[in-house]
């Protein structure tokens, strides 16, 4: 029986009691707003979600997979006076762990106390794996069943006769190479997690869409090690309601 429930039409999965979410770029409007593009800040907007869907899923614990806040390096002003009450207010709903990402340097000197980091290479949690994606996960989850990440706002892009394209956030899921892992690891188990990899939970922060055709190995020009570590023949895409749009190596013969 699958341990993960995908949360329909949400970037956002649930797994026992814990809630999971990945991407948050909180502060990213301060980006926006030095090219000269004014958006409202969009942190209570995005906790009025987390509300919702701790209050939908009763969970018990919520786990943010990096990239909490946005400015790298260093930290905004708008981020070192709205993230501490956004993890205040959420650690009021459940506990809260964090997985570092590379968007969070310095985010543990202003996190509230109750609020707990781990570090870049993940955890491991009932036999789940959670890491944010830009770095190497500690050699523990390999006796995992699933690893979950982050980091690469998977997006498929459509194109129609016209010409005109759009995309979509997605989901991906699919297996690990396991030579490429040998490549990192020394001990390398008769079966491997499968791979999970969550769209971004902040509609504002972009992302990359995996179906375009770059090189004959185009995994390897996906970010993050984990999905350099992906066998790319086996990944399966589908859209935040469900629907199984096919393997990544089709959607690229589609364009």
């Amino acid at each position: 029986m699958d341990p993960i429930r995908f949360l329909t039409g949400e970037p956002a999965l649930q797994i026992g009691k814990s809630l999971v979410v990945a991407d948050l770029h909180l502060g990213i409007e301060r980006e926006f707003y030095q090219s000269g593009i004014k958006f409202p800040s969009q942190t209570e907007k995005i906790a009025k979600r987390m509300d919702g869907l701790i209050k939908e899923t009763k969970a018990e614990r919520l786990v943010i997979l990096g990239d909490v806040k946005h400015k790298v390096p260093g930290i905004s002003i708008q981020e070192m006076r709205e993230v501490p009450e956004f993890l205040n207010h959420l650690s009021e709903k459940a506990k809260v762990d964090i997985v570092a990402g590379n968007h969070d340097g310095g985010l543990e000197k202003f996190a509230p106390p109750q609020v707990r980091i781990h570090p870049g290479s993940g955890f491991a949690l009932d036999g789940i794996y959670f890491s944010h994606g830009h770095a190497w996960p500690g050699g523990e989850f390999l006796s995992c069943s699933h690893i979950i990440i982050g980091h690469q706002h998977p997006f498929i892009e459509f194109r129609d006769r016209l010409g005109y394209r759009f995309r979509e956030p997605v989901w991906v899921r699919g297996a690990l190479d396991r030579d490429r892992l040998k490549e990192r690891y020394k001990e390398i188990p008769g079966k491997l997690p499968e791979l999970v990899i969550m769209p971004a939970f902040n509609e504002l922060s972009g992302g990359a869409a995996i179906n375009l055709r770059m090189d004959a190995e185009s995994v390897r020009n996906f970010i993050g090690p984990v999905m350099k570590a992906a066998d790319e023949k086996k990944l399966r895409i589908y859209l935040l309601d469900g629907t199984y749009l096919g393997s990544l190596p089709d959607l690229k013969k589609k364009l």
